[in-house]
């Protein structure tokens, strides 16, 4: 799994989780409905942290928070 598929899979856990649509998502990042649907297709080879870091304040979390997952991990990232 590469950085950007599991940012992918993170935000849709997140988006269940938080009963939150893709519409909400983008209307509260700011960010243009085509590179979240990008992200969530994993049609995206790289993800800049800008990017990760309003995904996870659109969910009311740190960075860290949301990196908090566990295959957020070096031995599940590949480099």
């Amino acid at each position: 799994m590469n950085l950007a598929e599991a940012v992918a899979k993170r935000t849709k856990e997140l988006l269940v989780a938080k009963n939150m649509s893709q519409y909400r998502l983008i209307k509260i990042t700011c960010l243009e409905r085509t590179s979240i649907q990008m992200i969530l297709k994993n049609k995206t080879k790289d993800i800049k942290l800008s990017t990760v870091f309003l995904i996870a304040d659109a969910f009311g979390m740190t960075l860290a928070e949301f990196l908090s997952a566990d295959y957020f991990t070096t031995e599940f990232i590949e480099i």
